[in-house]
């Protein structure tokens, strides 16, 4: 189009736009067909990529987006996720999109708003290997003069150093790990042989040709496994040693830190006590992801107990053991408050509960339900013995507490037999928590029996 006159070019537009889509997907598709034989077909065809491009809107807005897309698989709000699938902040994002756009790349920003090409075009790869170099040299001037580092700090905060260079990095090799990551699925539930294989290749090519980008396609791809512990396995692969004696000393330590600092965060997860049954169905979901990188790290990797990984990993099993512990330690004391616990008195006369507040007996609820759940993983997670200890006493208990709410139903009417079969409806929802569903619905029968 560029042998047109402005007229003729916005006739040809308009021509264009007012064709039915099926049309001129034909007419592009014939094109396309004879370009690689006919010279003419060829001409036509570049026409039609300009006049299909001015029918797409630009950017606009968007741009931030299309051009930090390699940061979104690792963008996401402090602490609502692993540090496997994260470095960036949304804040950080919209900072970096500010800084480029108002001091460092304004003529950058403002093309890629006007940008009529869709994301996935290598366009945006260019832009953002402008992008990088802009970054890397604003970075590299902060550090050479004091009054371009005190405002570096004051726009993203005295740690970000890292953060920024991890932003160049995946800047800068965008478009090399797009190219590998396409043959990687994106949820991996067996990293199996044949695709460890594959990245292992992979990985071997990026460090011939772009030293820099292997480690960060290793930890996307760590990022796409439903057990991301699994990425041991190209580890062994790639460092040709079965444990951390010197993998753990290489580049590739990068990988296993940050499987540890995700057993870390599931760690840190389980000091807070759960107080309804969500919480506790939620606590449970982290105590297993917990199990699941603190004993999948070792079954896949050689990690010694004297290594560096080692001393770590242990020291974080002790920590969550406790924690763990001390949460189904307050089963008994929610049980005080939650468990509608007749007694007995001196004549064997036997003396109605007071009806427990709500809370209480979400509280017992959740607090019965992980420690039913918590059997599961009792041995990975060295706290089997607690965990029967308290859960037979709990399971006591409520047991006694039923029986005797039983003969209450049966010797008693009016309001006082309906508080009781309120209350064994309660022991009968908590046994039930506990796991115990036989027994509760037992109890059950045999209150509806006593009230007949």
């Amino acid at each position: 189009m560029a042998n047109l006159s402005p007229t003729q070019r916005t006739k040809l537009e308009a021509l264009w736009r007012s064709m039915p889509s099926r049309m001129r997907a034909g007419l592009y598709a014939a094109a396309q067909a004879g370009a690689a034989t006919d010279p003419q077909s060829g001409d036509l065809l570049a026409v039609f990529d300009e006049l299909e491009a001015l029918m797409t809107e630009p950017a606009g807005d968007l741009a931030k987006a299309y051009l930090f897309e390699p940061l979104r698989a690792l963008t996401a709000e402090p602490d609502s996720v692993p540090p496997s699938k994260f470095r960036f902040s949304p804040d950080d994002l919209s900072k970096m999109w500010g800084w480029l756009g108002r001091q460092i790349a304004k003529d950058l920003v403002e093309e890629a708003r006007k940008c009529r090409k869709p994301v996935s075009d290598p366009v945006w790869h260019d832009f953002r290997a402008r992008a990088a170099a802009a970054l890397a040299e604003a970075v590299a001037r902060a550090d050479r003069v004091p009054k371009d580092m005190t405002a570096l700090d004051k726009r993203f905060g005295p740690h970000c150093r890292s953060m920024l260079h991890d932003a160049i990095d995946l800047l800068r090799f965008s478009e090399r790990i797009a190219e590998v990551m396409v043959g990687i699925p994106a949820v991996v539930d067996d990293f199996d042989a044949e695709l460890c294989e594959q990245v292992r290749a992979q990985h071997e090519q990026l460090i011939t040709e772009a030293p820099e980008s292997a480690v960060w396609f290793l930890l996307l791809v760590m990022g796409r496994l439903t057990s991301p512990w699994q990425i041991f396995r190209v580890v062994e692969k790639i460092g040709r040693r079965g444990d951390d004696l010197v993998v753990s000393k290489t580049e590739l330590a990068a990988v296993g830190d940050t499987v540890l600092a995700d057993t870390g965060y599931f760690s840190a997860k389980l000091k807070q006590p759960p107080a309804s049954r969500a919480e506790a169905e939620r606590y449970f979901e982290l105590f297993a992801r917990y199990v699941g990188y603190s004993t999948g790290m070792v079954q896949e990797f050689g990690i010694r107990k004297d290594g560096r990984w080692g001393r770590s990993l242990f020291g974080l099993r002790a920590e969550a053991s406790t924690n763990v512990e001390k949460v189904m330690e307050k089963v008994p004391l929610a049980l005080d408050t939650g468990l509608p616990e007749p007694r007995r008195g001196k004549s064997g006369r036997i003396i109605p509960a007071q009806l427990p507040p709500t809370a209480a007996i979400e509280r017992a609820n959740g607090l019965l339900y992980f420690l039913h759940r918590a059997r599961e993983h009792a041995n990975a997670a060295a706290i089997a013995s607690a965990q029967k200890r308290l859960y037979d006493q709990a399971e006591r208990r409520m047991q006694d507490a039923g029986k005797m709410l039983v003969d209450l139903v049966a010797g008693s009417s009016g309001q006082s037999r309906v508080s009781a079969q309120e209350c064994l409806a309660i022991v009968a929802d908590l046994l039930d928590a506990a796991g115990s569903s036989e027994t509760a619905e037992l109890l059950r029968r045999r209150g509806s029996a006593a009230a007949a």
